[in-house]
């Protein structure tokens, strides 16, 4: 029976294929999709030529003296790597979805992370406009601020020059002033002077003129008295016109 299944080619295949597919399944998670994929086709040719081997087996059983169950029992062998290869095909397909997935993912992730920077991106540079806006908006400010208040601090000097002018011609006026009230009242006190002098000069006059009346020496005292009178008309009169 060894010798047997050491010369019939099905049990290399067999072997073979079974080694391959424990390969694929252990190393399924390390393997390229296209080392996967050139695996597979591998197994599978081999499983053609097993089936061949089986169908010309079946046309003449005695001419290779296998046995029916034999038959049977490999065909069973077959249809199982058929369906471990079913399998495997099913396992590699969704890790290539899931791979494509995941780049898609990724690429979404990615496309959002773009849009996300591109959106901070814009946001900053809005941000940047409207700081820089403020900070023009705040220098123009300043700016009429400062001009402002430089020619309000003009109208105030000018405001001081012209006070100041007035003030100085108010302390001329007032200079002007007091000179003329020293004038007058020098004036007045030569007026008071003269007045006195005149009143003076009456009282003399009228003591005179009663010492007259009370002696009654006629009308000589009476002309003197008229002429005494007139003289001190006149006398009075110049006190009045002089300066």
């Amino acid at each position: 029976m060894a010798s047997t299944q050491a010369a019939d080619p099905f049990f290399s295949l067999k072997a073979e294929v079974e080694a391959a597919i424990n390969d694929i399944v252990e190393g399924l998670p390390q393997l390229t999709p296209r080392e996967v994929t050139e695996a597979m086709e591998r197994i599978k040719w081999d499983i053609e030529m097993m089936e061949d081997s089986i169908d010309r087996v079946m046309s003449n059983p005695s001419k290779f003296g296998i046995s029916g169950d034999e038959i049977e029992r490999r065909r069973i062998f077959v249809n199982s790597m058929k369906s471990k290869l079913s399998s495997i095909q099913s396992k590699d397909s969704e890790r290539k979805s899931a791979n494509v997935t995941g780049n898609g993912i990724a690429n979404s992730r990615s496309t959002a992370s773009d849009q996300r920077e591109a959106l901070l991106g814009n946001r900053d540079q809005e941000k940047a406009k409207q700081q820089a806006a403020l900070e023009e908006d705040n220098e123009n400010f300043i700016e009429n601020e400062n001009l402002r208040r430089a020619l309000i601090m003009r109208e105030q000097d000018e405001s001081l020059d012209d006070l100041s002018l007035a003030v100085t011609r108010i302390g001329q006026m007032g200079l002007t002033i007091h000179h003329e009230l020293k004038e007058q009242e020098s004036l007045i006190d030569d007026l008071h002077e003269r007045t006195d002098y005149s009143v003076n000069n009456m009282s003399d006059v009228n003591k005179l003129v009663s010492e007259m009346l009370q002696n009654r020496q006629g009308r000589n005292q009476l002309c003197l008295i008229c002429i005494l009178t007139t003289a001190l008309v006149v006398v009075t009169t110049l006190i009045f016109l002089l300066p």
